[in-house]
């Protein structure tokens, strides 16, 4: 089966991109930053975007950008109940797409297209496609054909430290298999570790289901991402940028970053590894810059953190991704250079940075002219507003817990 007919009952029109007609999504994953990114992208573009969410609280679900909000079950506990409940909205308001924000929504869709009806275009290829492109056990192989160079990794279960360290070197970090695996009957985003010794590796495989995962050698160096959108494995266009910090410190995410001039040799890998893998939709692809070159150490083939960079940087990734969906040809931008993206946790970063004074870190955490935020945006404020009594919550729970404790 084609990619073209995968993605379920693509409207056949053509007309100019940019959402200049117009249209109804659907869109889950507003929960997040890279979710809100997407619903004020297709804002921007012309698409009144509906938000489905498990939070009427959520970023998306308060945002000025949504067009309304649907209550919908969490696919990671419910997938069926998730894509039913997707494909009733979208009758009921009309919507001509249906995006995934996670990806566990993309897993959930991609085995659940034919409950939408015709006239629905579903923004997930077919379901081998996607287990193929979220499989990180296959990663190592694709992009080595590809071109990228890439770290050290081993498959390694608890079983094979039974008489040493499986010739592992610390530090290390620890992969599970995928980003989403089921545990205890539910899908459960697993997260990245890093281990300083044999007894952080055991606890690290014993928490991970199957007691296996991938392990690399921890690397030092600055994250560059290839951010995109891809269309029946041909990319239509990238972003790099390159990231100062992450956080947490360790295997975090990108909290600060750069938009930089397209490096030809990880654009032309990153082109192949998307026709290796007949992609559609957006893609990121996270490398770490070592004395050996820029290795790729992770791809996320779905809605992404810092999406509102290349947004903010000139290429509506999600409106170009909503126009290919509709039979429409987008309209493709080059992006600006030197455009910077602040997450709000970019604070803990910088303020747990040991190498820098309060000088530094007063410096460094200045309002920067023409940065773009995770959730700060003057002309939205509530989601900022949401965020703001999160973290206030949060703080009063650990004065809480420390009087009791």
């Amino acid at each position: 089966m084609s990619t073209t007919s995968s993605l379920h009952r693509r409207q056949s029109q053509t007309r100019r991109g940019g959402g200049e007609a117009g249209g109804c999504v659907l869109l889950t994953g507003a929960e997040y930053t890279g979710g809100l990114a997407a619903l004020r992208g297709l804002h921007r573009a012309g698409y009144r975007t509906w938000v489905a969410t498990t939070d009427p609280h959520s970023y998306g679900a308060l945002s000025r950008a949504a067009a309304g909000v649907i209550p919908i079950l969490d696919p990671r506990v419910d997938p069926d109940g998730f894509a039913h409940g997707l494909a009733a909205a979208a009758t009921r308001i009309g919507a001509t797409v249906v995006l995934p924000g996670t990806e566990a929504g993309l897993l959930a869709l991609a085995d659940r297209r034919n409950l939408f009806p015709a006239g629905v275009a579903v923004g997930a290829p077919e379901t081998a496609l996607v287990a193929a492109a979220c499989d990180k056990s296959l990663l190592d192989s694709h992009a080595r054909s590809a071109g990228f160079l890439v770290p050290p990794t081993a498959a390694v279960t608890l079983s094979d430290l039974d008489d040493g360290d499986g010739g592992v070197r610390f530090p290390a970090v620890v992969k599970p298999l995928r980003s989403e695996m089921t545990r205890d009957g539910r899908l459960e985003r697993i997260e990245v570790a890093r281990v300083a010794g044999l007894d952080e590796l055991v606890t690290a495989l014993r928490d991970l289901p199957g007691q296996a995962g991938l392990v690399q050698p921890y690397l030092h160096g600055r994250i560059r991402t290839v951010n995109g959108v891809a269309w029946e494995g041909r990319v239509v266009t990238t972003v790099h940028k390159r990231a100062e910090r992450t956080w947490p410190r360790d295997c975090g995410v990108v909290c600060f970053a750069t938009t930089v001039a397209r490096d030809p040799a990880l654009d032309e890998a990153a082109r192949a590894l998307m026709a290796n893998l007949r992609w559609s939709g957006l893609f990121n692809i996270q490398l770490i810059e070592s004395a050996s070159g820029p290795l790729l150490i992770d791809l996320n083939p779905r809605v992404y953190h810092s999406l509102a960079l290349a947004i903010a940087a000139g290429p509506n990734l999600p409106a170009i991704w909503v126009d290919l969906l509709l039979g429409r040809t987008p309209a493709v931008v080059d992006y600006e250079l030197g455009r910077t993206f602040r997450a709000e946790d970019d604070i803990y970063a910088v303020l747990s940075a040991r190498d820098r004074g309060v000088g530094s870190a007063v410096s460094e955490l200045r309002p920067r002219r023409g940065t773009t935020h995770a959730v700060l945006d003057r002309h939205d404020p509530r989601p900022t507003q949401a965020l703001v009594g999160r973290v206030v919550s949060g703080l009063r729970r650990k004065i809480a817990d420390r009087r009791h404790g």
